[in-house]
């Protein structure tokens, strides 16, 4: 399958160059003055398009296809790769190293290009100029894997290696065979609202259609951004064992750079559809996002920072950086050429409007995204300038983005509350006062409870009062559709306003999201103990008792677990069980552990069985209280289902393409 691979790939890549041309083409006069031929072009790239889609498809194909049947004359089967695995380990492989992640990104960005040929309207030099931009993002990784991480290198040997050396144990988890697709199809998916937007800047056609037809794709982008984020931080919770989701890790940042800018877009192109204004500004956030998913795809792969997460080092880091200088420099050469059709046609009036809350929302999550990025890339500065590779760490992430989101949760209870072009603060006033009465008890009931930090007690107000301010505008309208029954009015306004309620559910979403993140930062309980059989240890409202200690080998690790009996401190009454492990895999000579969870919605109980002593007779554990985790987790889902529902609410009008040429 080798063969077949490469032959995959070089025809993908030929198809890709001639959709480039074909495309660029079209956006030209000449293709304009002569009769037919815009529309033969588009269609010629939009085919172009799906050629390179059914290359890629069959070379990702070919790849799975090589790890189920332990082809190991191919190379990187071999190397991540072992007959012992399971099959859905075998298909996750794919993307356990540089190459096969590299091809993976390649056959999602030619899914959602062959998407967008398939769903476009031939005969337009918008769509010409769109799917010319999608083939150059796809000409180039292509490039990339064909010339630089080909994953269909055979073996140097002399014969067929009997078994692979098998993929690294932290990456044999079921949630990795779904948070790197998910993350994949994020990244490539805002590719989609750039390819958009230059072709929008290419053809001249810079009114409001290109931001309404990417404006489901951008939410489509987030949601799997945002979905592949809860799942990293899911797959963190449970396979590493420190008792946390998420460490400000370099990786896990670059992942969550273009989440922010892509947040910040979503909330700022609404200005722009209502009032014609940052035009500019909404240009610079698409090519900021998508350019961040290539500067994540950098700093994975050139081995420039340290992380868990990260690919080894490599020397095809430049590459990624000299595309993205090229995205950047193109960007700012069409904001350039097209600064007169890029001004606003009105300005903000008040302060105290949507308009302005729409672009301090922008400026808060670029300060994010600022700190965040300086803090991935202040080691690399610091070696560079002093010779010293000096790291900052999670006190330093936390004391600059902790304030930021609170500004911003602050501002979710505000900004709603102010209409377009101007309001007055005592009508935000008035409609603030009864949630902010209610916030004020809920804080007085917390300090009364013993929760005394300010951040903490903040965050949990702010949390209070976007939930009842959604509620109270819920009530409000449905008693304006129904003063005599009130009940019978909500699934009327919900109905009735199903996309703006949704945007609310999100917002919910955050607010629960916000309440799990603090509440297991801020109270968590943990310990360090050794037992014996029969010995216990209590921690908060628990108490474990260590049963037995056993071993168990199986086909590709040996394995000791511990059964830890958990009861009720107050009753005394046993809960349940818990078998933290700790595996040996024979292969990779790797440890790693297995994390036992009781989960409920009051906290997590989380143990982690962290070495064996005296030949089995004692075991050594770390364990943790983590009060309301799983809202955290809940919280994910509410803003999945509330991004859902606005992608799939369809529009009160059809939006009609203009085939100006």
């Amino acid at each position: 399958m080798n063969n077949f691979g490469h032959i995959a790939l070089a025809g993908a890549w030929l198809a890709a160059l001639v959709g480039v041309f074909l495309g660029l083409y079209s956006t030209s006069k000449a293709a304009s003055e002569k009769s037919g031929l815009l529309t033969r072009l588009v269609e010629g790239a939009s085919r172009a398009t799906i050629v390179v889609f059914i290359g890629i498809g069959s070379a990702t194909a070919a790849l799975i296809y090589g790890f189920l049947t332990n082809d190991y004359t191919n190379q990187y089967v071999w190397q991540f790769s072992n007959r012992d695995m399971a099959a859905l380990y075998k298909v996750t492989a794919l993307w356990g190293g540089m190459d096969g992640s590299m091809l993976l990104w390649c056959f999602m960005l030619a899914l959602v290009s062959a998407v967008v040929a398939l769903t476009t309207t031939a005969g337009t030099r918008l769509f010409g100029g769109t799917l010319a931009v999608a083939n150059s993002s796809s000409l180039f990784f292509i490039t990339v894997v064909l010339f630089l991480t080909n994953p269909f290198r055979a073996v140097r040997a002399s014969f067929i290696p009997p078994d692979g050396n098998g993929l690294n144990p932290l990456l044999q988890n079921p949630l990795m065979a779904i948070h790197p697709p998910m993350l994949y199809a994020g990244f490539t998916t805002f590719s989609v609202p750039f390819a958009f937007c230059i072709g929008a800047l290419l053809s001249n056609q810079l009114d409001n259609i290109w931001l309404t037809l990417t404006r489901r794709w951008t939410l489509i982008a987030w949601l799997f951004l945002t979905v592949g984020i809860i799942l990293g931080g899911g797959w963190a919770y449970v396979e590493l064992g420190w008792g946390g989701f998420w460490a400000w890790d370099p990786v896990e940042n670059a992942s969550f750079l273009p989440w922010l800018v892509g947040t910040a877009y979503l909330h700022s192109v609404m200005v722009q559809q209502r009032k014609g204004m940052l035009k500019t500004w909404n240009v610079a956030l698409v090519a900021l996002t998508y350019g961040l998913t290539v500067f994540g795809t950098f700093l994975t792969r050139s081995g420039i920072v340290q992380s868990v997460h990260a690919f080894a080092s490599t020397d095809v880091g430049w590459v990624f950086l000299v595309y993205l200088g090229f995205i950047f420099c193109i960007t700012a050469a069409f904001l350039f050429i097209r600064r007169r059709e890029l001004q606003a046609t009105a300005r903000i009036e008040s302060f105290v409007s949507r308009e302005s809350g729409f672009v301090l929302n922008n400026l808060i999550f670029l300060s994010i995204t600022f700190a965040t990025a300086w803090g991935v890339m202040f080691p690399v500065f610091s070696e560079w300038l002093t010779g010293t590779k000096q790291t900052v760490g999670v006190p330093f992430y936390n004391a600059v983005n902790v304030p930021l989101f609170l500004l911003l949760l602050g501002l979710m209870v505000v900004g709603p509350m102010m209409g377009w072009r101007k309001s007055s603060i005592q009508s935000v006033g008035r409609q603030l006062l009864a949630p902010l009465i209610s916030a004020l008890a809920i804080g007085a009931l917390l300090i009364w409870s013993g929760v005394t930090s300010f951040y903490a007690l903040t965050a949990y107000c702010f949390a209070w009062l976007i939930v009842v301010s959604v509620m109270l505008e819920l009530h409000r309208g449905a008693r304006a559709l129904s003063p005599s029954a009130v009940a019978a009015g909500y699934p009327l306004v919900l109905k009735r306003h199903r996309e703006r309620y949704a945007g609310h559910l999100v917002h919910i979403g955050v607010a629960v999201v916000a309440v799990g993140i603090t509440a297991s930062m801020a109270h968590k309980m943990e310990r360090e103990v050794t037992l014996k059989p029969g010995e216990t240890v209590e921690i908060g409202r628990y108490r474990l008792s260590l049963n037995t200690i056993d071993v168990e080998q199986l086909k590709n690790f040996e394995r000791y677990f511990a059964k830890l009996d958990v009861i009720e401190a107050k009753t005394g009454l046993k809960i349940e069980s818990l078998k933290p492990e700790l595996r040996h895999y024979f292969k990779n000579n790797e440890t790693t552990t297995e994390v036992a969870l009781r989960t409920s919605l009051r906290d997590d109980l989380y143990t982690v069985l962290v070495g064996v002593e005296d030949g089995g007779k004692a075991a050594s554990f770390k364990i943790y209280v983590n009060p309301l985790q799983i809202w955290l987790w809940i919280g994910g889902v509410i803003m999945a289902l509330g991004t859902l529902i606005i992608v799939l609410t369809p529009k009160n009008s059809p939006v009609r393409v203009r085939h100006t040429v």
